[in-house]
């Protein structure tokens, strides 16, 4: 009986004890902590849950509830304990550019993947910028203009596949996945002389899609249960395999291996111990600079920074952020040019007037080149502003001095953020932000800087050369050679219901899927018969 009240004591004092210690937190979150006068609702500055809420059991919804704040509170707030977030595109500038000094990430952002040690996910601006000086020089202009002749022929070999749907009159091509294999492809062959060769897919079904749905849902709860993902590390994969088969190209992705073994074409950690110990020859065929090789040879990074874990982090970042967000990009293009055919017919003019002045010697032989097109450049543009990047926030710190927002001042190493989504949509900058537009970038210059899908400063995207090359020359090839009609046509596919770190359509969604007709003209942008003239072989 005493050892019952005694015990009975024990738990009485600990719940005391849980209650005490919780009023101290909320007392301090509410009223005495720097960042306790900003504006917005308690319920926020009090947990992590009002977040985890719109995150997790809302899927991904927290995006859009900041908007609905913003209209409630003003154009700064504080959305969590620890956070605040502006919208002002006007400020974009001041918290992430170059000129602006140091920015460190938010810690809290890296448990989204399980503190890896990609670059994107870095946290200290030192180590970001070592870390990104070994890989941004394959990125340049002039490293991607090199590569461009493998674009094209990843762009060639798709169209010999719509071909075959062309053919086939009537066969609908699932053209969201066809863009997924061909961005894939792109990528993968860049990064490690070896192509995962999904545009061979039977009907384009394998891509990366499912697997990357899943890591970043998964991410979402990750962020608020950073354990999830060295828990998944852990496991065999088996178990994996039974429990969620769709993340186990996820976990493969992670993954280092040690010794040899048969592995799928996505584990890319064992893709790095493989050039490091000369297993992957494709890098002495291949004609063009490869990432992995070059950064593995590179004097200047310390050895703890060139290991497979490390490199298979960067891997696993290189490959997801250069193939979703282009193959998605591509979608949004692709179906509005579809469902608009005299914008279709007016960049297939401008096409060809191109095409023609190429032939009297002006020519258009590169990305560079096609960026000069007006109409061209719009669809790309607005294609990428409706595709939106990356959605969700993405937080800087700023060590050395406060910094300041009209009459606020913001204490030092505050986590302070924006979203490009607000800025992309915003109605005063692009008027019906929902309409794809591209005659409004036609002659207004003054709208490139807040043309922020692949972000600014020391943290801007590495992969946007990339990117445009590979639109640019996709569209002018594809959109020349051949006519889509939407399957199913339904707007709600290309347009976000989900913000994921990066957007995803209404779940049920089955992508963009057309029919395809061969447009009759004798020349087009990327055909065989012009080669020569598109600036080299293919």
């Amino acid at each position: 009986m005493a050892f019952l009240m005694f015990g009975g004591a024990t738990l009485s004092v600990g719940a005391a004890a849980l209650v005490v210690y919780l009023a101290a937190i909320a007392v301090y979150r509410l009223y005495l902590s720097p960042i306790a006068k900003f504006p917005g609702p308690k319920l926020a500055a009090l947990s992590n849950w009002y977040e985890f809420y719109y995150d997790v059991v809302r899927q991904g919804e927290f995006t859009w509830q900041i908007q609905k704040l913003h209209k409630r509170y003003g154009p700064i707030l504080r959305i969590t304990p620890t956070e605040l977030h502006i919208d002002d595109p006007d400020y974009y500038d001041v918290l992430y550019t170059r000129g602006s000094g140091r920015r460190n990430k938010y810690a809290y952002f890296s448990g989204r993947f399980g503190y890896a040690s990609d670059t994107f996910s870095t946290v200290d601006h030192d180590l970001h910028r070592l870390r990104r000086k070994a890989i941004s020089p394959f990125f340049s202009v002039a490293k991607i203009a090199d590569f461009q002749p493998v674009i094209r022929a990843k762009v060639d070999k798709l169209c010999k596949k719509l071909d075959g749907y062309a053919a086939a009159k009537g066969s609908v091509v699932r053209l969201s996945r066809a863009w997924m294999a061909l961005t894939t492809d792109i990528i993968t062959e860049y990064a490690f002389a070896k192509s995962y060769d999904q545009l061979d897919s039977p009907d384009f079904a394998d891509t990366l899609h499912e697997a990357l749905v899943a890591i970043y849902v998964t991410g979402h709860f990750a962020l608020h249960f950073p354990i999830v993902f060295p828990i998944l590390d852990l496991l065999p994969e088996w178990l994996v395999k039974w429990a969620q088969p769709d993340i186990i190209p996820v976990v493969g992705l992670r993954k280092t291996r040690s010794a040899p073994r048969s592995t799928s074409t996505c584990d890319l950690a064992e893709r790095v111990r493989q050039i490091r110990d000369g297993i992957n020859k494709g890098h002495e065929a291949a004609a063009h600079p490869t990432i992995f090789h070059e950064v593995l040879n590179n004097d200047e990074l310390p050895p703890d920074e060139k290991s497979n874990a490390r490199l298979g982090d960067e891997a696993q970042l290189i490959v997801a952020a250069g193939l979703i967000t282009t193959s998605r990009v591509l979608s949004v293009a692709s179906y509005y040019l579809s469902t608009q055919p005299a914008l279709a017919a007016s960049l297939r003019a401008e096409l060809a007037a191109a095409l023609q002045q190429q032939q009297q010697q002006q020519p258009y032989d590169d990305w560079r080149q096609l960026e000069k097109l007006p109409l061209l450049r719009g669809v790309v543009h607005e294609a990428v502003r409706l595709a939106h990047g990356i959605v969700t926030r993405d937080p800087r710190r700023a060590p050395d001095a406060e910094l300041r927002y009209g009459d606020w001042v913001i204490p030092r190493n505050t986590p302070v953020s924006m979203t490009t989504y607000d800025i992309l949509m915003n109605e005063r900058i692009f008027p019906e932000p929902e309409a794809f537009r591209p005659q409004r970038w036609i002659g207004r210059p003054e709208l490139e800087r807040y043309f922020v899908p692949f972000g600014k400063g020391s943290r801007q995207c590495l992969g946007i050369n990339l990117a445009f090359a590979e639109l640019y020359i996709t569209i002018a090839t594809v959109f020349s050679r051949y006519e889509f009609d939407m399957f199913e046509r339904d707007e709600t596919d290309v347009r976000m219901a989900h913000a994921y770190l990066v957007p995803y359509a209404k779940w049920e969604s089955k992508g963009i899927r057309a029919t395809v007709r061969k447009v009759q003209q004798p020349n087009s942008w990327g055909s065989l018969a012009d080669d020569e003239a598109f600036g080299g072989s293919t």
